[in-house]
């Protein structure tokens, strides 16, 4: 959470406008969408090599 203003808002505002959108959040410690998104949301608590795994 240490910069919503600049990087989180913009995104769950849009993912909010736009009903086709999805949001996915992968964060090792707080993986997190509002209440609002969050039935259009994924949220990953892991670090990044989760993708490896993913697209195996």
């Amino acid at each position: 959470m240490n910069t919503p203003g600049i990087i989180k808002y913009p995104f769950w505002q849009r993912t909010a406008r736009n009903p086709k959108a999805r949001y996915v959040c992968i964060n090792l410690e707080m993986a997190y969408a509002p209440a609002e998104i969050a039935g259009h949301s994924l949220c990953i608590s892991s670090d990044l090599s989760i993708l490896e795994e993913l697209t195996r």
